[in-house]
């Protein structure tokens, strides 16, 4: 089986999805030369406002915005790369939006995940301003035969979010997020993405906001917790293949899944 082909774009989002389409399009020509099958932009590229806050909220989106359409007419004026990316989505059956990681192809929304967790720690507030993600059965997108999953930001300080995404058959986890600065959270970050990769025996790839609005250190990790390509603290993109081989190799030798005794449950 081929390998897939991954870029990872450490990008700061601007105020509305017109600025940020604009802005993203160089992102994704550049990964689609490069031969990759998938692009991953961070948390809140729909629309980012520091500190997040009322302005940050109203620019929240339909499955059939501007952001989402846009997204699709860029996958297939690029071959159609699939794009995963953060925005914030709105329905009729919510007063609040989601914060939804999306992955777009040529055809529309592939997959969604909503961020499950809210960022109500170390003095902020996301649940003033969207709600809480629904708990229904993860999505998974195939992309060049692995099967990859989602997850935002704040979900990777808790283990079993992760764990349902590999229930749900999950090979590679992407992570988009906005790492808020701050003591120890650049280790953090990289300490707790080595950590997902390694119990979950998974790739693991993450997008990031650079400094100042977030640590950086976008990256992705090997199912062994090698960390195979990371940016530096300014706005770069990264290349890498994640081998589907070295996936079941790993699995095979260390047969976890075999091993385990307990299953994740709502509370």
């Amino acid at each position: 089986m081929s390998a897939l082909g991954v870029s990872v774009v450490q990008y700061a989002p601007h105020g509305t999805a017109s600025e940020n389409l604009e802005a993203m399009e160089p992102w994704v020509g550049a990964a689609a030369s490069a031969g990759s099958h998938l692009v991953v932009f961070p948390e809140y590229s729909h629309a980012f406002s520091p500190g997040l806050g009322e302005k940050w909220a109203a620019h929240a989106e339909t499955d059939d915005g501007e952001f989402v359409q846009g997204l699709v007419s860029l996958s297939q004026r690029h071959g159609g790369i699939v794009i995963i990316a953060g925005a914030l989505l709105r329905s009729d059956s919510h007063v609040l939006p989601a914060n939804v990681q999306i992955a777009v192809g040529p055809e529309g929304i592939l997959a969604r995940a909503e961020k499950i967790h809210l960022y109500d720690a170390f003095g902020a507030s996301e649940s003033t301003w969207i709600r809480p993600g629904n708990l229904s059965s993860p999505q998974m997108v195939t992309i060049a035969g692995m099967s990859v999953g989602m997850m935002a930001c704040y979900d990777l300080r808790f283990p079993e979010v992760a764990r349902r995404l590999v229930d749900a058959g999950a090979e590679v986890i992407v992570v988009p997020a906005q790492w808020v600065p701050g003591p120890r959270k650049a280790h953090h970050f990289d300490t707790l993405l080595a950590a997902r990769a390694i119990e979950t025996q998974c790739y693991v790839v993450a997008s990031d906001h650079p400094v100042p609005q977030g640590v950086g250190h976008s990256q992705s990790v090997d199912p062994r917790g090698i960390v195979q390509v990371k940016a530096g603290e300014s706005s770069e993109i990264l290349h890498t293949t994640l081998e589907p081989d070295v996936l079941r190799d790993i699995r095979a030798s260390n047969p976890m899944s075999q091993a385990r005794r307990f299953e994740v449950t709502e509370l």
